[in-house]
């Protein structure tokens, strides 16, 4: 397959009621939002990489069998979503092993890529690579290449190769914003003339554009709740909501705009790992 014009789209399956107060209390949303996705992905006839939380992952086993079943990667998302910075390597390395078991269970039996939640791979927790390649990872995708309130690593030098893992870096937009424009909120908020600009620019450069998208980022009824990390701020909530239901007509958009396609990350990565 062709990487010219590659849209390494991808979704972080987690459930966000797992990491606000009482969130339980709100509907189940994870299957239903998947299962969006995934005959979207049907309809365009491309495949995706499901960045997946073990624990949603236990309390869905459907789900994740339902991905494997339609020729998705499974790749990890940790298994608790515990950011890199507070965890020891030792209790990292439990994670891993905690995680691949419960895919090995559902039937998910090389599982190659890694992202790390909230992109918490920054300069103080890069020893994670070296646990990542103890337990067989051949890619990362978790590093958010500028400044940020939450976590950034602007230093990082592009993509390529860090102890032996492949690291894909997010898409930094120079303009209107130094944000990773292929994430949800950003992908939602920005006018469609902006993601043009701003997806012509990688392609134009010969860079992929890498995405993160989440269940929650197509779910138009989901309740209003405060979601994480926002610091409570209202402002930062909104955006939260706005334009879920242009999701799939803007990537359709972009795509014949474009002359994009749709690829799994471990599809890109193939010329690039045979020699590793």
């Amino acid at each position: 397959m062709s990487t010219k014009n590659s849209f390494l789209f991808s979704v972080d399956l987690e459930d966000v009621r797992d990491f606000i107060p009482d969130g339980k209390k709100y509907k189940e949303a994870v299957p239903v939002n998947t299962i969006k996705y995934l005959d979207w992905l049907d309809k365009v006839n491309a495949k995706a990489t499901f960045f997946i939380v073990g624990k949603t992952a236990r309390d869905y086993p459907d789900v994740i069998k339902e991905i494997i079943k339609r020729g998705h990667e499974t790749a990890c998302h940790t298994d608790t979503h515990i950011h890199l910075t507070k965890l020891t390597e030792a209790e990292f390395r439990k994670d891993c092993e905690s995680f691949l078991n419960t895919m090995n269970k559902l039937g998910a039996v090389s599982v190659k890529g890694f992202r790390a939640p909230t992109f918490s791979m920054v300069e103080q927790s890069k020893w994670a690579y070296s646990v990542l390649n103890d337990f067989g990872f051949s890619y990362s995708s978790s590093v958010l290449p500028s400044t940020n309130p939450i976590f950034g690593w602007p230093e990082f030098k592009g993509e390529g190769f860090y102890d032996c893992i492949y690291e894909l870096p997010m898409n930094i937009g120079t303009w209107p914003f130094k944000v990773p424009f292929g994430g949800g909120v950003y992908f939602r908020f920005f006018p469609t003339f902006i993601l043009n600009q701003l997806f012509g620019s990688a392609f134009q450069n010969n860079s992929p554009v890498f995405s993160y998208l989440h269940p929650y980022d197509v779910d138009t009824d989901q309740e209003r709740f405060m979601h994480p990390h926002l610091n409570d701020s209202k402002a930062l909530n909104w955006l939260m909501y706005v334009n879920r239901s242009e999701v799939f007509e803007r990537m359709e958009y972009l795509m014949k705009k474009l002359d994009a396609g749709i690829m799994r990350y471990d599809e890109y990565l193939k010329p690039k790992l045979t020699n590793k």
